[in-house]
């Protein structure tokens, strides 16, 4: 009940449509965040990705959002290959841009250090501090190939919202894309108390994991009792899982799937699950 409760607020929040929220003023009442999500083409070139994210947070600004979230690998590509020098100074402009504007990101990019390159979310405060790490944990085959395992903490907290973070394949464990079982990573971060999930994604066009990704979505939130926001990385085909808020099994805001979107909408962070149940 207290989940569909949630749900009804964030429906009320999207204002517009049921479905997709344009910026409309409502944020801020009742704890609603305003997040303006970059549903970006993501090259394996920093300078082009860096249009697409100067983009976003301009669409942020112009809407007065709290947070800017973006796609796995949305700074660097989605590979190895980047130059780390080249991405380094991307997430320095990244870290102005948060200054500047006064928004919190949650910015996907791959990561070399230490000998490892990972597959990350870097979380920049509002301030331009970073705040926190999180590098994909559950591999797919072809992330093995590229990318070290993450062991950095599920659950983070700014501003008195507690969230957790997981990348694409966290969530889903895809059968036939990677080695089970399943950690239920997304149940553990509301039991570690996170009030929101935020997953970033580059998931593609293969249409046969649509209802998959979808569904799992929907029931990890119902299962955590929290919302879980994704952006997925944009493509000129549909995309197998739209950008959006998910709460208590639906959809209560969604981006077009196809082509490059950015778009601000609202969430109301849930109370969260007392760490243990």
């Amino acid at each position: 009940m207290r989940a569909g409760i949630v749900g009804l607020i964030v429906a009320l929040a999207v204002g517009l449509s049921p479905r997709v929220q344009a910026a409309d003023g409502t944020a801020g009442h009742m704890g609603m965040q305003r997040i303006t999500l970059a549903q970006i083409f993501v090259t394996n070139h920093v300078k082009k990705n860096l249009k697409g994210i100067r983009a976003a947070f301009a669409q942020a600004k112009k809407d007065d959002s709290q947070w800017v979230a973006f796609p796995e690998g949305a700074l660097s590509g989605y590979y190895d290959g980047f130059d780390q020098e080249d991405v380094a100074r991307g997430f320095e402009e990244v870290r102005q841009l948060c200054r500047d504007l006064g928004v919190n990101a949650l910015l996907g990019t791959c990561w070399k250090e230490g000998g490892q390159t990972f597959n990350e979310i870097r979380m920049v405060d509002s301030t331009g501090a970073l705040v926190g790490r999180y590098a994909k944990m559950c591999l797919t085959y072809g992330d093995a190939k590229q990318f070290a395992p993450g062991t950095f903490p599920l659950v983070h907290e700014v501003g008195g919202i507690r969230w957790g973070t997981l990348i694409c394949n966290d969530l889903w464990v895809t059968p036939g894309y990677s080695d089970g079982p399943n950690p239920h990573l997304s149940l553990k971060a509301a039991k570690a108390g996170a009030q929101v999930i935020f997953q970033c994604v580059n998931s593609g066009t293969d249409q046969r994991y649509r209802e998959y990704h979808e569904s799992h979505l929907s029931l990890c939130s119902a299962e955590a009792k929290c919302p879980i926001v994704v952006v997925n990385a944009a493509h000129k085909k549909p995309v197998n899982c739209a950008s959006g808020v998910v709460v208590d099994y639906e959809y209560v805001a969604s981006l077009p799937r196809q082509g490059e979107v950015i778009r601000t909408v609202s969430f109301t962070p849930a109370k969260g699950l007392l760490p243990g149940k």
